[in-house]
């Protein structure tokens, strides 16, 4: 059953159709179809749209992993909390201890957080589009099972 929020967009989506267009398939903000791949948000102060043209992709790239970069802060926040709590044990020397314990126990955290959180991703490119711009058509937390749906059937009109 779809939300009055879902309706609302498809009709607003609707009016930027080009005659005898029509949606496919929708995965958050991204729409397929026969047409075009088009990027669609409408927020408080107005609409965003993006679009591109099949003939215009040059790659499509589906990214499914842990985060790196949330893993290799855990890893040093814990290994300077681990180094600072066996300094004070077994030197003269006394570190900030409550402190060193935090930071070993958040690195610790964020590394089974980084290990077993996945993040989920499409990034199409498309032909002269530039770097920064083609930030902006990276579908973002998406779900395995949408992102694949949406690339398989992007692929069957690149054809």
């Amino acid at each position: 059953m779809a939300t009055q929020e879902t309706k609302d967009k498809s009709i607003s989506i609707e009016r930027h159709l080009i005659p005898g267009e029509n949606i496919l398939t929708r995965s958050g903000d991204f729409y397929a179809t026969n047409k075009r791949i088009i990027k669609y948000r409408k927020g408080f102060f107005g609409e965003e749209l993006d679009d591109f043209s099949y003939s215009h992709i040059s790659s499509i790239s589906y990214i499914s992993g842990s985060r790196p970069l949330v893993i290799n802060t855990g890893i040093i926040l814990a290994i300077l909390g681990i180094i600072g709590i066996v300094v004070n044990i077994f030197t003269e020397v006394r570190l900030v201890t409550p402190l060193c314990i935090v930071a070993a126990c958040v690195g610790a955290v964020l590394l089974i957080y980084g290990v077993f959180s996945r993040v989920t991703y499409v990034q199409f490119r498309a032909a002269g589009l530039t770097e920064s711009a083609g930030a902006r058509l990276r579908m973002n937390n998406v779900r395995s099972e949408d992102a694949l749906r949406f690339i398989s059937l992007v692929r069957e009109y690149l054809k």
